[in-house]
């Protein structure tokens, strides 16, 4: 299954890369997240809760952020397993300057995902229906986040260490 789409969030990039690459505002902004946590290689530990149609499962698995080049863009890797099947995905995603004076941000997204098990029981459309409805909340949820952040200069990937 193939994903795409975009968000104008009213920030500059280096604000936008350090919500987008903050682990704690990751775990506070993506839906049905109940653990996000940094480990040694590099990789974040989750624990997520997602439903689809009647479909609802909880999912543990890794995410990868790869070939970072704050603010402009990364690749993004996820993996994860539950009761209920698998999700595996890949996506790109790219910030831009938009707007007057750099004091907007464009993020685009596009990649793969491959669901099994149960959850691909429910059809591609409908997953696919889904997916874009938890990335809409997701990008919400991140403009909420911005107003709190200071208006930061320098630029970091999020992680520590």
């Amino acid at each position: 299954m193939e994903l795409s789409g975009s968000h104008t969030f009213a920030a500059p990039r280096p604000v936008v890369w350090q919500v987008l690459t903050d682990p704690e505002t990751l775990r506070r902004t993506l839906p049905g997240c109940q653990t996000f946590e940094p480990q040694p290689d590099g990789s974040y530990q989750v624990t997520m809760t997602i439903g689809i149609a009647a479909i609802k499962g909880t999912y543990t698995g890794t995410v990868h952020l790869q070939d970072e080049r704050p603010p402009d863009s990364y690749i993004l890797k996820v993996a994860a397993k539950g009761g209920v099947g698998f999700v595996d995905g890949k996506g790109n995603f790219s910030l831009e300057p938009a707007g007057d004076a750099d004091q907007q941000t464009l993020v685009r997204y596009s990649g793969t995902a491959q669901v099994g098990g149960k959850i691909a029981s429910v059809g591609q459309r409908l997953i696919k229906a889904g997916a874009e409805m938890i990335a809409n909340q997701f990008f919400k949820a991140l403009d909420k986040e911005l107003p709190t952040r200071p208006q930061e200069t320098g630029i970091t990937s999020g992680k520590e260490g």
